[in-house]
């Protein structure tokens, strides 16, 4: 894969998640509309996760017809070059009308992150990196923050029933052991760049897809901070726990969820 390629794959990622933006904001104003099927306990999908998706894979593939895609709404298989994507991440906020939700697409290569990027419509930030380069938002350089203290650090938590509630239960417990504010605001694609851009300090989620972190994972490392290598001891298809942090916390944030980091 050269420079050229995955310049070019960059800008065709800019533009589908720009455009998936509009199309789920679109739908975000008149969620009333909206048709809802339940997938699990409080995992639910519409009609604006599918179409929005659907987008996505469209314009990847016209623009590099040999790419697969792994997406939530749609699946996929692994490649050795490999575009995953969730077109809503957050969706039980979007359709609540709370706007804290959150697009993801990444590209990835022989399982390293090449291209991250995740778009919050909403309020029009678009976080994005590449592999080696940084990471942004709205192209402005972004960084994690400097906090070294837990006492003074804000991490975010993410929660499915999928994770047994005593696991949850018990990292909380050890988060409030630590001192640390905490937030649950639904979106772990969203947080992670949060951390990556210093508004939250760390982020951990005991179950959690490709599709929701893996983004926000690289993003966050590119910001300067310390993240989960999603693949180690894991496939992309797999779920696992994942946590970032700014480095000052990182070893309390790795010790308190019990999340390698």
């Amino acid at each position: 894969m050269t420079e050229d390629d995955l310049n070019r794959r960059m800008q065709v990622a800019i533009q589908a998640i720009r455009d998936g933006g509009r199309v789920a904001l679109d739908y975000f104003h008149r969620r009333g509309e909206l048709k809802v099927e339940a997938k699990g306990v409080q995992d639910l999908v519409s009609q604006a996760d599918r179409e929005v998706e659907t987008l996505i894979r469209e314009r990847i593939a016209q623009s590099f017809p040999d790419d697969m895609v792994l997406g939530e709404e749609h699946g996929g298989q692994l490649a050795p070059s490999l575009w995953i994507t969730d077109p809503i991440d957050g969706t039980a906020n979007f359709l609540r009308g709370l706007p804290y939700w959150s697009m993801v697409l990444a590209f990835i290569v022989d399982e390293q992150t090449e291209l991250a990027l995740t778009y919050d419509p909403v309020h029009d930030e678009l976080f994005t990196a590449r592999r080696g380069h940084g990471a942004f938002r709205n192209d402005k350089p972004i960084k994690v923050s400097a906090r070294t203290e837990t006492a003074t650090a804000c991490i975010g938590l993410s929660y499915t029933f999928k994770t047994p509630a005593e696991r949850y239960e018990t990292l909380v417990s050890n988060i409030l052991d630590l001192k640390l504010d905490h937030r649950r605001m639904g979106s772990s694609a969203l947080s992670l760049c949060h951390v990556a851009d210093g508004r939250l300090d760390a982020h951990a989620v005991l179950t959690c897809s490709s599709w929701d972190v893996i983004a926000g994972l690289a993003i966050v490392k590119e910001a300067g901070g310390r993240a989960t290598d999603y693949t180690d001891g894991a496939t992309l298809l797999e779920t696992r726990a994942v946590a970032a942090a700014t480095p000052g916390i990182a070893d309390a944030i790795a010790a308190a969820s019990g999340i390698k980091l």
